[in-house]
């Protein structure tokens, strides 16, 4: 099973990266220009629902978006320590929940962090389960592989349920169609944070064009079957450079760039079966 054999040592290294992963993404982020969007196309998602009027008026203003990006930034560096970690996750968490429901309220809703919000849960929640329960030290290091495993499941998941998604409400006219051609000049036409412009050149390559409805089916075949790199290191060898080159695509073709899950496949690396300094520690047997 994937992490079995993790220890401390690697659940700090994926909290640092985590949180580092949040911390650059924050700051790559002018949260304040969605003042400059028609506040009609405002519409309050998630925990932004349980906000008051004036304070959602307050918040979104330029200072308020600041303030907001500020505190979501500073939260996430609290977390690359472990001091306090449980109560420093928890404050990031709502931060970081209020920040991503922000940038949902003028939209569609993205997915490309998700997995990356979900996993800020996990550590958060996995923090306070080992405070309260009172395991620390070194005999309670076999409790590490817990949030690793079921952040991977996470990240599985969401692959999974795409992939069923796509199956079984597209059909098969999704695969047999121009679908990805389709979406490719689509998504070039309205373009996104990354902006190839290659995207609407697909009509003109009938060779790329196949070469996407081919992969398509493909690519869908392995979202389905993510939750075997749980269990199948085989399986993981092939999955992740499959999705990554699919990834690589959907960046030149669509403007779409998941960079959050890119890196997240680094848990999907069973790093412990390879360096034992990662390992958990073994509790001492009673004599």
């Amino acid at each position: 099973m994937l992490h079995e054999q993790a220890g401390p040592r690697l659940l700090r290294l994926a909290r640092l990266g985590i949180f580092s992963l949040w911390i650059v993404k924050l700051l790559l982020d002018p949260l304040w220009r969605l003042v400059e969007m028609p506040r009609e196309m405002f519409s309050p998602v998630g925990i932004l629902n349980l906000f008051p009027a004036g304070l959602l008026d307050t918040m979104m203003t330029p200072a308020g978006l600041t303030v907001l990006l500020v505190l979501s930034i500073i939260s996430s560096a609290l977390c690359l320590t472990d001091r306090a970690f449980a109560l420093t996750a928890t404050v990031a968490a709502f931060f970081l929940t209020v920040y991503s429901s922000v940038i949902r309220c003028f939209g569609p809703a993205v997915h490309t962090d998700v997995v990356l919000l979900l996993a800020v849960y996990v550590l958060a929640g996995f923090a306070w389960a080992d405070l309260i329960a009172g395991k620390k030290g070194p005999k309670w290091g076999a409790w590490s592989s817990y949030p690793l495993f079921t952040i991977a499941v996470l990240l599985c998941l969401s692959y999974c349920l795409v992939g069923f998604n796509r199956a079984l409400v597209g059909g098969p006219r999704l695969f047999l169609g121009d679908t990805m051609e389709v979406w490719a000049i689509d998504a070039s036409l309205r373009g996104y944070y990354f902006n190839t412009n290659v995207g609407w050149h697909t009509p003109e390559w009938p060779v790329v064009a196949l070469m996407l409805k081919l992969g398509l089916p493909v690519v869908t075949l392995f979202e389905m079957g993510a939750p075997v790199c749980l269990v199948s290191p085989r399986f993981r060898l092939i999955f992740i450079p499959v999705m990554l080159s699919f990834h690589a695509l959907s960046l030149v073709f669509m403007n779409i760039f998941f960079f959050d899950d890119m890196l997240l496949y680094l848990l999907l690396i069973d790093w412990s079966r390879y360096y034992p300094g990662l390992r958990a520690f073994r509790q001492p047997s009673a004599s």
